[in-house]
């Protein structure tokens, strides 16, 4: 058998493939048994005709018929093989010529190759904001809303500042209503609490004094900066009318820290939650520095794309989103049927999304194998211990239980290794970012042989969400630990890197 190849554009190789007339004879022979086998032959039982008189009742055109296709793929098969090629699709076959001997032409996807830019060169600053005095205040006014209780009035009275009103609400440019309700004619009801905190300044005034079912205009602005952009800088009439209005009562202040279920005092509660929001200020911006840090290296990044992995890839997004469906009750077919649609049509409307993640997912995956980053099983360990130990002395028992099936406990601990393996590249891309990273030790690529190392997964945002996320907080058992892992971390095998 003569193979030659090609490399071609979109990560395909062109096999072409010339058969030795010895390969296509018993190719032939194998063919005949299976014409004679499900055919009469006059005086023949069925399988038992020999091959030249099924050739000469049926025709050599008929042999090579039913021969062709066991041919291509026995000598497919021993091409991959010869050749050392990892398909991660289905070939295509370009051409078949039988005319002359058997030749055949075939383009096979394999692993992309992608050339990464210098991007230990690339420096983004860590930008904190900082937690002012307002903010604590508000995060502690928003903590104690979370206890309010609700009372209703005992005798009618005008709305005054504090209360919760429920409204029909209506905004109104040049006389004409933005929002579009299911009915018409049925403006829906909504709550607002009566604080400037809460609603813009000129509808707080607005309300204030209203009556039970009375309907005002309130005439504002609304800023340059607002979120909507359909009043954004435009002047307003808010048709409001009063449908409900109830006191609020909240708890005392130094109640709130035994409701929030903190073991301190107030002062101490206070001074937890600044330390919580200087977490999260933190959080996002190291957030932000990983996203356009990663935006640059995927910009710079020259890719070798196969169609097939993205389409793969968007056939996972189509299914996310028929999951999404399906906890209402709406299976993918069913939405798909109401939208019109076929699965190739709503698959085509991921393919660019699909284009992203792949190039998201190679590129971290090349950062994690330069960067010569490794799991010790005994970190593994560590973290799926400190997991457990998160339970309460009622969720234990039953996650013991789950993990006491092999398959379920072997999940576990491969999800945890993600997200140590996550915390990791994530600090390295920041230190990167910073120009604080070390260089990648041999030290790691000699430990990749170690008995206690732990192959590095693939890096691959799977969710949707930032393509770097930290570490998933516990969940309530080892299965939803294994599904957060899997939504949060960026790590993921992938099956068709021969590395």
């Amino acid at each position: 058998m003569k193979i030659t190849t090609e490399r071609l554009p979109k990560s395909l190789i062109a096999l072409d493939v010339e058969l030795e007339p010895a390969q296509v004879e018993k190719g032939l022979d194998r063919a005949a048994r299976r014409i004679s086998a499900k055919h009469n032959i006059p005086g023949f039982r069925k399988g038992k005709a020999p091959r030249f008189i099924v050739e000469k009742y049926f025709g050599r055109e008929a042999l090579l018929e039913e021969a062709t296709e066991d041919l291509i793929n026995k000598a497919y098969r021993a091409a991959l093989e010869q050749e050392k090629i990892e398909p991660v699709g289905q070939g295509q076959i370009e051409a078949i010529d039988v005319n002359e001997g058997f030749r055949f032409r075939i383009t096979v996807p394999v692993y992309p190759t992608i050339k990464l830019p210098d991007y230990r060169a690339i420096r983004i600053p860590l930008k904190v904001d900082t937690i002012t005095d307002e903010m604590v205040e508000l995060a502690l006014n928003r903590a104690r809303d979370r206890h309010v209780v609700l009372r209703e009035l005992e005798e009618p009275r005008p709305a005054q500042q504090g209360d919760q009103l429920t409204v029909r609400l209506e905004t109104l440019v040049d006389g004409v209503r933005v929002e579009e309700f299911e009915e018409a004619d049925e403006v829906p009801e909504t709550t607002l609490v009566l604080d400037p905190d809460y609603v813009i300044e000129p509808l707080y005034q607005g309300l204030l004094g209203a009556q039970l079912e009375e309907t005002r205009e309130i005439p504002a602005h609304i800023p340059a900066d607002h979120e909507d952009e359909r009043v954004r800088d435009k002047d307003v009439v808010f048709k409001v009318q009063v449908t409900a209005i109830q006191e609020r009562l909240l708890p005392e202040w130094d109640e709130l820290p035994t409701l929030e279920e903190f073991e301190g005092t107030l002062e101490q509660f206070r001074e937890h939650t600044r330390t919580d929001l200087e977490q999260r200020a933190k959080h996002r911006a190291e957030q932000d520095v990983l996203n356009r840090f990663i935006a640059q290296v995927i910009a710079q990044t020259e890719y070798d794309l196969p169609d097939v992995m993205i389409t793969e890839i968007a056939d996972e997004l189509l299914n996310e989103q028929g999951a999404q469906f399906a906890r209402y009750g709406v299976s993918l077919d069913q939405m798909l049927q109401f939208r019109n649609q076929t699965r190739e049509d709503a698959r085509a409307e991921f393919m660019g999304e699909a284009e992203q993640r792949l190039k998201t997912r190679l590129a971290l995956g090349q950062m994690l194998k330069r960067e010569m980053l490794m799991l010790d099983r005994d970190e593994v360990q560590s973290a799926a211990q400190a997991i457990l130990e998160s339970y309460t002395q009622e969720e234990l028992p039953t996650a013991m239980q789950a993990l006491s099936n092999p398959q379920t406990r072997e999940q576990f601990l491969y999800n945890v290794a993600h997200s140590v393996l996550d915390t990791k590249l994530r600090a390295r891309l920041l230190a990167i970012a910073a120009g604080e990273a070390p260089e990648p030790s041999s030290d790691h690529a000699a430990h990749d042989h170690s008995d206690s190392a732990v192959p590095a997964p693939e890096a691959d945002p799977t969710d949707g969400s930032p393509p770097i996320v930290g570490a998933a907080e516990a969940a309530a058992s080892p299965e939803e630990q294994v599904e957060a892992e899997q939504n949060q971390s960026i790590l993921k095998t992938d099956e068709h890197d021969p590395a």
